[in-house]
């Protein structure tokens, strides 16, 4: 018998299988990413061997007629460097500068550089025509610095469409504007190397396209990361805004609460209210599905990333709708601090009472400067002391005193805060009138013609900012703006003078629009249609 018997072995449990967690949706997008880039650069590695492909360059031919050029050797060197090559042979490349008139041809036509580098081929380099036609493999850029021309030419084998010429000419201009001849010349050659027709291993474009894609998935990445922190700034700055809501909730709904149902701009007030609750609720909502310490990957996948923001649009709704819906009822029922709130409702009328003067001075000083030119006896009738200039000055003073009127009546409780805030309207509303009078006597003054007075009229408002976040009536015309008379603004005097900068600089433009860059093609002899254009820089 065995001394030490042993106790019966308990059954065992079966035993757990632990598995790994899932990877998340922000790791596996990384890994694409990656992945796909790793797939690019093998598919690049043939592209990259030295040699590949190689075709002997052509010749390049530097014919500086004009001298221009400071160092025509290392110009050379610097072109023959270009791979400028065709898929069968390579390619001839004629640099030239010369000047218009030196060859018979009109500098003022559009066709003026093409027949002047016609005129020198047929005189000095013959060999670089065929018959009708430039000759094949041959590729000619020329400038004509005094009358600011450039142009490209080609044989029919290795002609570009009409648009890559003008690419190449758009690719020399500003070095051309500039006096950079060389540089020019450069840039043209290597934008007429890169729209060349020829397989694609052979094409810089090719490797600078992979290149650019592999550059691309690698900038995705980056941009996921950056979404990421992105998104986890967005979710710690909306959630330090919310805190601040959480905290002013009961002083919102008790000042919800007090603001009169029977008045006109409480209705106003009270929609607000309904925005302000539905949005915290959509706050409240998205806040609890968010995570309590997002981690370092968090925020790079789109779902996550548009919760982020909508927890911040909803956060941003709420916090600016609480300080109105206080302030409102603060305004409405004379309670509180009601006199800031006062403050803030007269504040864009004191603003614009402020601004008279200098925008007369803006408007009108500056119309007068052009009355010289002016073609008719209303243009010349702008001045600082016009009829529609005395009528603003004149309506501000009768404005001005009016609204101390009006203040003292509310501060006093002489009359109710509605019957005080359409008096504001009401004063308001004069103040637009006349400042909509000195803008049209201004819009007399410039434009010449209804196209140009449409223009001005049609202008938005340079640098204006017409926000008054907590200022009921701005709420009440941003709800009911057909309530209120054409060319209405809280702030009148203030947005006249942003019409006008963004009014004049709108003519401007209509009257010096951005020169074309077109390119013109063709010669005015008969006979020759080489193909080729020219444009002006």
């Amino acid at each position: 018998m065995d001394p030490h018997p042993q106790a019966p072995s308990a059954p065992r449990a079966p035993r757990a299988t632990t598995r790994a967690p899932a990877p998340s949706a922000h790791v596996r997008s990384l890994v694409l990413v990656l992945l796909g880039a790793l797939a690019l650069l093998a598919l690049l590695a043939p592209l990259l061997a030295p040699g590949a492909y190689a075709a002997p360059p052509g010749a390049v031919e530097i014919d500086d007629e004009q001298g221009v050029i400071d160092d025509p050797d290392a110009l050379q060197g610097r072109l023959e460097g270009i791979d400028l090559r065709d898929a069968a042979a390579p390619v001839d490349l004629k640099v030239v500068t010369l000047d218009i008139a030196a060859h018979d041809a009109d500098p003022s036509a559009d066709t003026g550089l093409n027949d002047a580098v016609l005129d020198d081929a047929r005189s000095e380099h013959p060999d670089w025509i065929d018959g009708e036609k430039w000759a094949d493999g041959v590729v000619i850029l020329a400038i004509d610095p005094e009358h600011r021309k450039v142009g490209t030419y080609a044989g029919e084998d290795v002609k570009l469409s009409d648009g890559g010429f003008e690419d190449v000419q758009d690719a020399m201009k500003d070095d051309a504007s500039d006096g950079a001849w060389a540089d020019a010349f450069e840039a043209g050659a290597q934008k007429y190397a890169d729209l060349l027709g020829r397989p694609w291993w052979r094409s810089p474009g090719a490797i600078i396209g992979a290149f650019i894609a592999l550059v691309a998935l690698g900038a995705g990445a980056v941009a996921a990361l950056a979404r990421g922190a992105g998104s986890r700034r967005r979710v710690r700055t909306a959630r330090e805004r919310f805190d601040d809501v959480r905290a002013k909730r009961q002083e919102t709904d008790q000042a919800a609460s007090r603001i009169p149902r029977d008045s006109s701009y409480g209705a106003t007030s009270l929609a607000d209210v309904e925005d302000y609750r539905r949005a915290v609720g959509e706050a409240e909502s998205t806040s609890s599905e968010l995570p309590a310490h997002p981690g370092p990957l968090w925020g790079i996948g789109p779902t996550s990333a548009r919760r982020a923001k909508e927890f911040e649009t909803s956060v941003e709704v709420a916090d600016r709708a609480d300080d109105t819906i206080i302030g409102a009822a603060r305004l409405l029922g004379r309670t509180g601090d009601f006199r800031s709130a006062w403050e803030e409702e007269r504040r864009p009328l004191d603003e614009s009472l402020a601004a008279v003067e200098q925008t007369i001075a803006e408007v009108l000083e500056d119309a007068a400067d052009t009355d010289a030119d002016s073609d008719t006896p209303e243009q010349q009738g702008a001045t600082t002391d016009s009829d529609a200039a005395a009528g603003l000055r004149s309506t501000a003073r009768q404005v001005s005193s009016d609204l101390e009127e009006v203040s003292t009546a509310y501060l006093d409780g002489g009359i109710s805060p509605d019957d005080a805030l359409e008096r504001l309207d009401e004063l308001t509303e004069r103040l637009s009138v006349a400042s909509e009078r000195l803008r049209e006597e201004a819009i007399g003054a410039r434009s010449k013609d209804d196209d140009e007075v449409k223009v001005m009229r049609d202008a938005e408002p340079e640098h204006f900012t017409s926000d008054f976040p907590t200022s009921v009536r701005g709420r009440q015309f941003a709800r009911h703006p057909q309530d209120y008379v054409s060319g209405y603004s809280l702030s009148p005097v203030l947005w006249t003078g942003a019409w006008y900068g963004g009014a004049t600089t709108a003519l401007d433009t209509h009257r010096n629009p951005p020169a074309s860059s077109g390119s013109t093609s063709g010669y005015s002899g008969g006979g020759f249609s080489g193909a080729g254009s020219s444009s002006s820089f």
